[in-house]
């Protein structure tokens, strides 16, 4: 868990992993505790707009059909893993985003490995709400 956490914040891992991370962006990205009372989906995307963070949303728009037998057993198509927002608590936000295709919203005290790193390949871009990192930092103690 620790070892996923610390791959977030690193630049080079994050982009290997094909994120589009704009330059001048400081990795994990803190923000405010006002952006989980956030309950549009059009606030939502004008909000990662201003992050910078367009780019990342039109990859995850993108799907692509599986080759091979997979089409046949309810595995037709590859959807791209986005950026996962960490909040503190159930909020506005996890409505806001579900309609976003590829962005995870999970409680502190629900994080995985699984959500940080898809698949065993770490380096996930995170966004943090500054009361999730004090859940966070209370549950790895």
């Amino acid at each position: 868990m620790l070892a996923a956490l610390a791959f977030t914040s690193s630049v080079e891992h994050v982009r290997k992993r094909g994120h589009r991370v704009p330059d001048g962006v400081q990795l994990p990205i803190v923000v405010e505790d006002d952006f989980e009372s956030v309950s549009k989906t059009r606030d939502f995307k004008m909000f990662f707009s201003k992050l910078g963070l367009e780019e990342e949303l039109n990859r995850c728009m993108k799907v692509k059909m599986r080759a091979g037998r997979g089409k046949m057993r309810g595995r037709r198509y590859k959807k791209r893993r986005g950026p996962l927002i960490v909040v503190s608590k159930k909020c506005s936000l996890v409505k806001a985003a579900e309609n976003v295709p590829g962005v995870d919203v999970v409680e502190a005290r629900n994080l995985s490995v699984l959500d940080l790193a898809p698949g065993g390949h770490p380096g996930r871009l995170t966004i943090f709400t500054k009361p999730s990192l004090e859940v966070l930092g209370g549950r790895l103690r």
